[in-house]
């Protein structure tokens, strides 16, 4: 009998799999994130290895960005933080694999759908990011859901917009409580002015929504502070109307 072609021979070596067969594909996006995320969370903590891809709206956009074989470790890795910061991530998937004696076990796939937006309404993240219309093409084509991505979509922030975040949340928290206080202690006649411009500003501060309304009626709490300490409530309440 002549023998296989060491193509052929190799391929009796490989796992047979049934045809069609689906993985199980769970997707997750702000609606059920809290949840899934410790389901992953656990199966992680078990796992031997994790397989992960990415969907991202582009890669490359010129061969020498491509990491070549004579690139130092500094260029290359120039080259691909160029890449990842141009180009947005919209879709991170992960698979745990657990491996117990001859058993593998592939836990479910987890999607993570991703898109950047200004959940705080503080003015940040504000991002812009670059476009392959291959790349939107070909996530079409598998079936990559853009409207559950942009409307909802997991958002996030990086460690230093986290930091940012939170520096201006204290600071406006700590300027309400000011006006709170201020608004409390005061009950004379001739603070009834500045109290009822007070009021106006945070009810214009809690409703407005754009960045430049947001740093007016900051200088305006400031100047008003210090119209509180000179007394002269008269100033602030003609800059308001």
């Amino acid at each position: 009998m002549a023998s296989r072609p060491p193509m052929i021979r190799r391929r009796f070596l490989c796992t047979s799999a049934k045809v069609g067969k689906k993985w199980a594909v769970k997707e997750v996006t702000k609606s059920n994130f809290a949840d899934s995320v410790e389901e992953f969370k656990d199966h992680l903590a078990g796992s031997d290895f994790v397989a992960v891809s990415l969907q991202k709206t582009g890669s490359f956009s010129a061969a020498w960005h491509r990491a070549l074989p004579f690139d130092t470790a500094e260029t290359a890795y120039c080259k691909a933080k160029y890449a990842a910061e141009r180009f947005q991530l919209l879709q991170f998937a992960a698979c745990p694999f657990t491996r117990r004696a001859s058993k593998l076990t592939a836990h479910p796939l987890i999607c993570f759908i991703l898109f950047p937006r200004d959940e705080l309404k503080l003015g940040m993240p504000s991002y812009s990011f670059s476009v392959q219309t291959s790349h939107l093409t070909s996530m079409a084509q598998e079936g990559f859901d853009f409207n559950a991505c942009i409307y909802n979509g997991i958002s996030y922030l990086s460690k230093a917009q986290e930091s940012a975040a939170k520096y201006l949340l204290r600071e406006l928290n700590h300027e309400s409580s000011i006006g709170k206080n201020a608004c409390k202690k005061s009950g004379s006649r001739k603070d009834d002015a500045l109290l009822s411009s007070l009021r106006k500003l945070r009810t214009s501060s809690t409703a407005c929504t754009g960045d430049a309304k947001r740093v007016q009626d900051k200088d305006l709490f400031e100047r008003e502070l210090q119209n509180m300490r000179t007394n002269k409530p008269r100033e602030f309440v003609d800059s308001v109307r």
